[in-house]
């Protein structure tokens, strides 16, 4: 259209400047008008081709423009697809995370635990050493007749026997359980008797005692021993005969007692 448009003027501008010749023969009228017209088309064809020429150029921007476009749209559509698959991603790492977080708090109760568990059981063993078992005895009764040399001293009267530690057959302390005990012998001699006793434990003696008065009488004796778990002690003569014998009434008691004092 603006080609069109460009020749319209150049024919107008053509006409309106060609003079009147009124001298001029028709021959030469037609002459110049076909000169004219000749150049018109000639006008008219390099307008055809300048258009030609802007139509293909335009053709050939809305061509790249339409390639742009189409590359915009892939462009697009991979943003699309890269954001639907970050969105993916996102949501199976949150449920990872959250899985990872549950794993861990159960992880950490169940260390929880097992350190309260063990922290409970190493409690108990300090509260069972600290705890000290009630174990004592204290028997009395021994016979009063003359004692021989190496004789267990049994005394026959349990006064208590927590722990059942004492034997009244016997006459021997085993003990229930380890540790530090504290032992008492309590002995009494009529007039003019000897009494040579001894604590011993498994056959070794812990302490002895010697006591010979002309009148009635008592000597005690204690002792500290460690012992295990199924060890004896008991009271024996040292060294007997017919002068050799012991006293008890109700009012003079002979008699020997322990108790457990440390684990």
């Amino acid at each position: 259209m603006t080609g069109i448009f460009q020749l319209l003027i150049l024919v107008s501008a053509t006409l309106a400047s060609e003079p009147s010749c009124p001298a001029c023969s028709k021959y030469d009228y037609e002459e110049k008008v076909l000169e004219r017209m000749i150049r018109m088309e000639f006008a008219f064809e390099k307008v055809m081709n300048e258009n030609k020429a802007v139509s293909k150029t335009v053709e050939q921007d809305l061509t790249c423009i339409k390639e742009e476009n189409e590359r915009l749209h892939a462009t697009v559509d991979a943003l699309k697809d890269q954001q639907e698959q970050a969105e993916r991603r996102l949501i199976s790492l949150m449920y990872e995370v959250e899985k990872n977080q549950s794993s861990a708090l159960e992880n950490v109760v169940t260390e929880a635990n097992n350190t309260l568990k063990q922290i409970s059981a190493a409690f108990n063993d300090i509260k069972d050493q600290v705890i000290i078992p009630a174990v004592y005895f204290h028997a009395r009764s021994p016979p009063t007749r003359s004692l021989s040399t190496g004789e267990v001293i049994v005394y026959s009267t349990v006064e208590t026997n927590q722990g059942n530690g004492y034997s009244a057959t016997t006459g021997k302390f085993t003990a229930p359980t380890r540790g530090l005990y504290l032992l008492v012998t309590h002995t009494c001699t009529p007039p003019n008797k000897y009494s040579l006793l001894q604590i011993v434990k498994e056959g070794s003696v812990l302490i002895a005692s010697n006591r010979y008065d002309a009148a009635y009488g008592c000597l005690s004796s204690q002792v500290f021993v460690q012992l295990d778990a199924g060890e004896s002690v008991w009271i024996q003569c040292s060294s007997g005969g017919s002068n050799t014998q012991l006293f008890e009434n109700s009012s003079y008691w002979t008699s020997f007692g322990g108790a457990l004092i440390h684990n």
